[in-house]
C-alpha cells in the first residue's frame, strides 16, 4: 500500500482543519464584543402575576408519567406551572391549571415584551434542532426593524423565550463552530462531540502512517549516513540515455529522483515523490533495488525488467537509463535552459 499517499491526504485534512481552528480563533479574539452580541436590543420585562396560583393537584389532572418537578412561573403576568415529567414537560395556567395553549397573538406579545423596538408583521415556524435548540420542537421566529437583522425566538409550545439573534451572534456561531469543529446540529459546545473524536482519529491515523512510511523509506536506503565530503567526491549513480550514452553522474542523496534533481530539474514528477506519476522510472542495469508496492503497483510487470520509481529508492551505485524518448527529451530540454543562464551569471 502506499502509505505516503494516504499521509499526504491525511495531512491535508488534518492541517486544515487546524487552519480553521487558528483562523476562527484569531478572529474572535480580535472582533469587539459589542458587535457580536446580539441582546442590544433586548428588555428584561418584569410581570407582576395577576391572580392567584391553584393549589397543583396530580389527580385532577391527566397526566401521562410521574411528576419528577414542579416550577411556579409567569407569562404575561400570568402564573404558569411548569411541570417535569421524567423527560417530557407540560405548562399549565396556574390559574385555571388548564394546558397552556399559545396561539400567533399571544407568542407575539411574549416577543414583543422582550425588544425595544417593533417587529415586523411576518411570523415563521421552524424546528428547534435546525436553529440550535434541540430541547424545542417547535419555535417561533420574530423579525425586528433593525438593520442587525436582530429576531426574536420564542419556544412555540411553553412559551419560553430562547433567545435574541442577530448578524453578530450568527458570526459568532459560525466562528465557535469552526472553531471547536462543531459540524453536526445539536452538540452544543464540548470537547468530547463526534467532530472531536473523528479529528482525533485521523491526526492518530496521520502519525501512523507516517511512521510506516518513515520505515519504508528506511528499509528502501533513503536514510544512510554519509559524510559531505564522500558524497561530493564519490558519486555513485551514473544516468545514461536510452541508447546508453552516458547524461551524467550524481552523488548520494535522500532519493534518486532528489540525486537527480538536486541542482536543476532533469527528472519530471508531478506527485512530488508520491509513487503515484509514473514520470520518474529509471531502467536499472546493474542489480536492481527491490520493488517497493509503488513500482508493484505503477509499473506491473516492469519491474521484472528493471523499472523502478526513481523517488522510491534511496542510495543506489551503479548504471541506470532512462526509460522512454519523454524522459529524454525533457532532460536536454532543462540542459538547454539552465545553460544559457549558466552564461549569463558569468
Amino acid at each position: 500500500m502506499n502509505w505516503l499517499k494516504w499521509h499526504l491526504y491525511l495531512a491535508a485534512m488534518c492541517g486544515l482543519q487546524m487552519l480553521l481552528w487558528l483562523g476562527s480563533g484569531l478572529t474572535l479574539s480580535l472582533i469587539d464584543e459589542d458587535y457580536l452580541d446580539s441582546n442590544r436590543y433586548r428588555v428584561d420585562a418584569i410581570h407582576t402575576p395577576i391572580g392567584t396560583a391553584l393549589h397543583f393537584d396530580p389527580e385532577r389532572i391527566s397526566l401521562s408519567n410521574a411528576v419528577t418537578e414542579i416550577r411556579l412561573d409567569n407569562l404575561l403576568s400570568r402564573p404558569v406551572y411548569r411541570v417535569q415529567l421524567g423527560e417530557q414537560s407540560m405548562s399549565l395556567w396556574a390559574d385555571t391549571l388548564e394546558p397552556l395553549k399559545l396561539d400567533d397573538t399571544l407568542l407575539r406579545e411574549i416577543a414583543a415584551a422582550s425588544i425595544s423596538v417593533p417587529l415586523t408583521p411576518e411570523l415563521q415556524y421552524v424546528r428547534g434542532n435546525e436553529i440550535g435548540f434541540p430541547d424545542s420542537a417547535k419555535v417561533a421566529l420574530f423579525q425586528s426593524q433593525t438593520a442587525r437583522d436582530t429576531r426574536v425566538l420564542v419556544d412555540a409550545d411553553s412559551g419560553k423565550l430562547l433567545g435574541h439573534k442577530d448578524m453578530g451572534s450568527d458570526l459568532k456561531e459560525l466562528l465557535l463552530m469552526l472553531h471547536f469543529m462543531d459540524y453536526a446540529p445539536g452538540n452544543g459546545i464540548a470537547f468530547n462531540h463526534i467532530g472531536i473524536r473523528v479529528f482525533a482519529l485521523l491526526t492518530l491515523l496521520m502519525v501512523f502512517t507516517g511512521a510506516l512510511v518513515v520505515w519504508q523509506r528506511w528499509q528502501a536506503g533513503f536514510y544512510r549516513w554519509h559524510k559531505a565530503d564522500d558524497r561530493k567526491s564519490n558519486p555513485c549513480l551514473f544516468v545514461l540515455d536510452t541508447q546508453g550514452s552516458a547524461l551524467g553522474q550524481f552523488c548520494a542523496g535522500p532519493s534518486l529522483l532528489e540525486s537527480i534533481n538536486a541542482e536543476r530539474p532533469l527528472l519530471p514528477t508531478q506527485c512530488g515523490g508520491g509513487g503515484s506519476c509514473g514520470l520518474c522510472t529509471l531502467v536499472f542495469i546493474d542489480a536492481p533495488p527491490t520493488a517497493t508496492e509503488a513500482d508493484i503497483k505503477r509499473l506491473g510487470k516492469k519491474v521484472e525488467q528493471g523499472h523502478r520509481l526513481a523517488c522510491q529508492h534511496g542510495t543506489y551505485t551503479g548504471r541506470v537509463r532512462l526509460a522512454n524518448k519523454a524522459q529524454e527529451r525533457y532532460w536536454h530540454k532543462q540542459c538547454q535552459v539552465s545553460e544559457p543562464a549558466r552564461n549569463e551569471n558569468v
